[in-house]
């Protein structure tokens, strides 16, 4: 029997991206974003999920890379350089990482 929990949507929708309030241009096909990576061992479940823009999702990961790389202290001046919402996602995935628990 399936995992309810388990995802079964597409990895793209035309839901809004929930890292940005406003798109220039406007943003018609977000991603579905892993928080805790499905490669780091993350589960596949909703609770797992936001909906981000492209920009957002490749930010989001980029920053991510950044935590692991500096043990969860990124400089300002390289931190800053991403949007509010996509350090939170991003601080999330790391935390979750660490303590490799949802």
């Amino acid at each position: 029997m399936n995992n309810p929990t388990t995802m079964t949507i597409p990895l793209m929708t035309a839901l809004p991206c929930t890292v940005h309030l406003r798109h220039s241009p406007h943003s018609h096909i977000n991603h579905r974003h892993h928080v805790w990576p499905l490669g780091r061992g993350g589960p596949d479940t909703r609770d797992n999920t936001v909906v981000v823009c492209p920009t957002g999702h490749a930010n989001i990961h980029r920053l991510l890379d950044f935590l692991i790389l500096e043990d969860g202290k990124v400089p300002w001046h390289i931190a800053r350089s991403f949007m509010i919402g996509e350090r939170r996602i991003a601080r999330l995935g790391y935390e979750r990482i660490v303590r490799n628990a949802m």
